[in-house]
């Protein structure tokens, strides 16, 4: 016989002995010469009433795993507590007094007779469910008629409609009839108690089967006949105390069971496990040992208290429990030997790797070169005109041309616009969006170069905000355009430039030598926007206007 099953055993017989011991203490009160030893006899049943009692509730507690059931539990074995108690009060030690309190004490009896099986009705429910079950909150509802019916007790002193007493309250519980209330306290108490009883039957049906769980079955027959020979008066006894013992025992029986969950039964489930687990004491001796647990000393159980400690082809690691320890053992066998083919796969793939990143660095040098050839051949091919011009300035200045300070200075206003020209493509390469300041960069330095060479200039600007590449390129396009045409020919020059977030406007002033033909302005042409122009024989005014996206205004 398992240790877990003798100690069950063992605690039953004890129970017997100390309720037999309790049953012969009543017997033998009548024949006992003297009231001290009557008194001690009474003592000694009470004690062991309340005492067994006790006890089973604070296994309870320490037995059930579902809080919600336990809770419930524990209010029955309270409510019991009670019953014993108040029963104790009332007629072991007030006898006869009829003192109020005592009426009250006598009313007493009703708290546990109309909650206990209403409670009942609530455990039923959890019979058979898992250890996270919680019974509908409807269910509460329940609780509403016994607490009335309860209230109407202790209120019966107004209305007696409980208990009639016949000479007011001078012999109350001994000179009184029943009224209908009584009966309606009676019925609940009934019907409740026979739900439980039926419903505790039905569950205890086998899974998979219709045998019956064989330890409900005998209470309840043993509770069926016990009631049906006290109603026939075959026998007298403690009516309180033999209903609190077959409650207890129903409940009991059913924790045995498995019908309500508890955390007993501990070696059955280390003998069915493939776990490596065992529970050990504070001092480390084994009380439950599952059969794929292999030997640890006591040395590294120690040495798991605070790391998981290290067995070749296992882990060994532990945590507290009540009393002791539960130690387990986490199989890594194949844990090592993945690790072993992922150190082999980690060095193959380092080499590989080193070949990776060396073509990788080659191939990111070969885009970085491609991209700058890109750059570079889009900016030549857009400022070509001007290269061209431009090394052919050079090449007159070399050749010792006569005006070749002028052409120094034309040669100038072209670099500068090459310059900035490619700033421009390179700053619009990445999401086509650059600041609109840079087109005031632009045209500001352009014109310092103009007037080196001579020319009277004026520049005024207020640039705000951010634009696409295409609007102010095309505004600076279109104003070097200009300068290109009338250079020759130019004394001053004048520009307003104001630029937003969505609008360029550009007001050009500028003063030449000798009138303006119309031929040198019609053939000029604006990509994105509008300008409009006047001629006023030597002078000519130009106002410009670009909205973003292109639009003309």
């Amino acid at each position: 016989m398992r240790k877990e099953k003798k100690t069950g055993v063992y605690t039953a017989v004890f129970a017997a002995v100390l309720i037999v011991v309790a049953f012969l203490m009543r017997e033998i009160y009548d024949y006992l010469p003297n009231a001290m030893l009557q008194a001690v006899g009474v003592t000694i049943r009470n004690t062991i009433h309340i005492s067994l009692l006790f006890s089973w509730v604070v296994s309870v507690h320490r037995r059930m795993v579902n809080k919600k059931l336990r809770r419930l539990m524990l209010i029955v074995g309270c409510l019991l507590l009670f019953w014993l108690v108040d029963k104790m009060v009332k007629w072991d030690f007030t006898g006869s007094v009829t003192h109020p309190l005592v009426r009250y004490l006598w009313y007493g009896f009703y708290v546990g007779m109309l909650f206990v099986p209403t409670l009942g009705a609530f455990i039923i429910n959890y019979l058979g469910k898992p250890e996270n079950y919680s019974h509908p909150k409807k269910l509460n509802y329940l609780l509403i008629p016994p607490t009335i019916l309860l209230l109407s007790v202790f209120t019966n002193d107004l209305h007696q409609k409980v208990f009639v007493f016949y000479n007011g309250f001078v012999n109350f519980d001994l000179e009184y009839s029943y009224d209908w209330m009584y009966f309606l306290n009676m019925g609940w108490f009934i019907c409740m108690g026979f739900y439980f009883v039926v419903m505790m039957l039905l569950k205890s049906r086998v899974p998979g089967s219709r045998k019956l769980q064989k330890m409900p079955v005998a209470i309840m027959s043993f509770a069926a006949l016990f009631w049906i020979g006290y109603s026939m008066r075959l026998y007298n006894c403690d009516i309180t105390v033999m209903d609190c013992l077959i409650i207890t025992l129903l409940l009991e029986s059913a924790i045995q069971s498995g019908l309500l969950p508890s955390n007993t039964r501990y070696q059955e489930v280390f003998d069915s496990t493939t776990i490596p687990v065992q529970i050990v004491d504070r001092e480390y001796q084994p009380h439950y040992v599952s059969g794929a647990a292999l030997p640890v000393s006591e040395a590294q159980m120690r040495q798991s208290v605070h790391s998981t400690v290290d067995l070749g082809d296992s882990l060994l690691s532990s945590a507290p429990i009540q009393a002791g320890r539960v130690v387990w053992q986490d199989d890594i066998r194949r844990l090592n030997d993945l690790r072993t083919r992922l150190r082999d796969a980690v060095e193959q793939l380092g080499e590989e790797n080193t070949l990776l990143q060396a073509e990788l660095e080659l191939k990111e040098n070969r885009a970085k070169a491609d991209e700058q050839n890109r750059l570079y051949d889009r900016i030549t091919r857009e400022v070509e005109p001007q290269l061209i011009k431009a090394d052919e300035l050079l090449r007159r200045i070399e050749e010792g041309a006569e005006d070749s300070r002028k052409l120094i200075a034309e040669v100038c206003v072209l670099g500068s616009y090459i310059k900035r020209r490619g700033n421009l493509l390179l700053l619009g390469e990445g999401d086509g969006l650059i600041h609109t300041r840079e087109l005031e960069y632009c045209i500001r330095e352009s014109m310092d170069n103009l007037n080196l060479s001579g020319v009277y200039t004026s520049f005024n600007s207020r640039c705000e905000g951010d634009m696409q590449l295409t609007s102010i390129v095309s505004a600076y396009d279109f104003y070097e355009l200009l300068v290109e045409r009338l250079l020759d020919s130019m004394t001053a020059m004048m520009v307003n430039l104001t630029c937003t977030m969505e609008h360029i406007s550009m007001n050009i002033q500028m003063g030449c030598r000798e009138e303006i033909a119309q031929q040198v302005l019609q053939d000029i042409s604006l990509l994105h926007g509008s300008f409009r122009y006047e001629i006023m024989e030597e002078d000519v005014i130009i106002n410009l206007t670009i909205t973003e996206g292109g639009s003309a205004e």
